[in-house]
């Protein structure tokens, strides 16, 4: 694709002139970028269909977002330069989207928020469950 060769030729640029010698690089297209890109993206998805609150999901999303951005020097430690801004839209992306579905849905993790259905009988209420039944087999007691 190439969207992000000038980004990714730039970083590269900043690490080769502090004296660090990348002799490989990683990220999308390679498929070990595209199981990280992958596992960060439905990773995130996954949490914040599953996470009540708009802050809780925010604060996800950032957190994904500082992980990506941290496996540059880690795989610099290794000597493979980690071009991450494949993973970094994939990532905001998939934030922006789910933050959105969840927004404008009823997720099961938030709970109730209406009144209860018309037509359930609460138990509390009323005299429908007056009259003492027997604990015996032949309803004798």
């Amino acid at each position: 694709m190439g969207a992000f060769d000038g980004l990714n030729e730039w970083a590269r640029g900043l690490w080769s002139t502090n004296g660090l010698e990348l002799r490989g690089e990683m990220g999308l297209p390679g498929r070990i970028g595209i199981v990280l890109t992958a596992v960060a993206s439905f990773g995130l998805i996954a949490a914040i269909l599953g996470t009540p609150g708009s802050v809780r999901r925010a604060i996800l999303g950032a957190s994904v977002l500082l992980l990506s951005f941290t496996l540059v020097p880690v795989f610099a430690v290794w000597g493979y330069f980690w071009k991450p801004f494949g993973v970094i839209l994939a990532v905001i992306w998939s934030w922006f989207s789910a933050t959105v579905y969840a927004q404008t849905h009823r997720m099961p993790c938030e709970g109730r928020r209406g009144d209860d259905a018309q037509n359930v009988i609460r138990l509390k209420e009323g005299g429908h469950m007056t009259k003492q039944h027997s604990s015996r087999a032949d309803g004798q007691g």
